[in-house]
This record gives structure tokens, sequence and C-alpha cells, in this order.
């Protein structure tokens, strides 16, 4: 499969969004933070509404609105997509954790159409490497982070290698998210989003 550029589309999170998107605003130049974060406790999970799968929720610690906690999102949307991807899981819960994110939506069409051709993953393996905390301007944050896939081997039916949907070596990847906090959901969602 190759985007409109030529680029080869590469497997789920990495794969599919190495060669599409360009998160807006990662190459402006930002001004540093004049201001230190404050410290928030992790809500408990009980005061929080359920968010994310059943057996894969969002933790506590990524649904407070922080640098820190920004981070842990994109740490554990980076994981859901491999969890959905593993388990040939419906990519909704990616959409409901995302708004206007070009990007999430091909991932989740990517994950949606492994589903239909029953392609599964007998390996996903994968390094997500923050640059820090989240740069947090009121609601809204930006996160830096190296992300590393692969191996990644994607199979059909017959146990046969898919190679457009499969990534042999390691490759690391400089990547970057926007997020939005909602109070609604107590809980960032992902708005732009690029690797590599």
């Amino acid at each position: 499969m190759r985007d409109l550029r030529g680029g080869l589309i590469r497997t789920t999170l990495g794969c599919v969004l190495a060669g599409t998107v360009l998160l807006t605003g990662c190459s402006e130049k930002q001004e540093a933070s004049t201001t230190l974060p404050t410290t928030a406790a992790a809500p408990t999970t009980e005061a929080l509404p359920p968010l994310g799968p059943a057996d894969f929720p969002v933790p506590a610690e990524a649904r407070v609105n922080t640098p820190g906690a920004a981070v842990e999102f994109v740490r554990y949307y980076v994981a859901l997509t491999k969890h959905l991807a593993m388990t040939a899981r419906d990519p909704q819960p990616l959409l409901r954790l995302s708004e206007d994110c070009r990007t999430c939506n091909q991932i989740a069409q990517a994950l949606a159409a492994d589903v239909a051709a029953n392609y599964s993953y007998a390996e996903y393996t994968y390094e997500f490497n923050e640059y820090g905390p989240a740069l947090v301007n009121g609601d809204m944050a930006e996160v830096g982070f190296a992300y590393v896939q692969g191996p990644i081997t994607a199979v059909d039916e017959s146990g046969q290698v898919v190679p457009d949907r499969s990534a042999a070596s390691p490759e690391m990847l400089q990547s970057g998210a926007s997020l939005l906090w909602k109070d609604d959901l107590q809980s960032w969602v992902i708005t732009g989003l690029t690797v590599g």
C-alpha cells in the first residue's frame, strides 16, 4: 500500500504513519514555558468514569491536566494501538480518544482493514521514549518522543508474512503529538500525531 507521495505506509502506528502525516506545529519554534508545572495527584480509578477498552483502560495517571499526564496519555495511546492490533479488535477506542486527528483516523482505518483481511500480528515490538515533560498551555499540550518500531510481523490467514504490513528491522522515528484536555472525559485526547 502506498500513500499519495509514494512512500510506503508501514504497519499500525509507526508503519501506517511514517509515510503519511506531518504533525502540525512540530517544526515551529516553541518558546520555553515561564511557569513551573503544578503538582496534581492522579485521580483515583474509582473517581473517574471508565475510558478506553474494558481490558485496557486509560490509566488514572494519564487523566490529569499536567505535563507528565500528557506524556503518559500519549504513551498509553501508542500502547493501545499495539493492543488493538495484537487482539484484532475494533479500532473505535482510538477514534474515541482523538479529535479531528487525521493520522488517528488513518491508523484506525488500517487496523480495520487488517481485521477485514483476517491479518494478525505474530510479532509487534516498539519502544516509546519521551523527550521530557510535555509543553502545556492551558488545555493544549505538545509531546515529543522517539518511537522505535519493529520488528513487526503481520501474517495472513495461512500464516504467510504480509510484507507491506510488516517491518523487519527496528527503526527510530522522531515523533510528536498534540493533545487537548477534555473536562467532560477528564482526559486528554490526541488532536495531531506524527511518527517519523
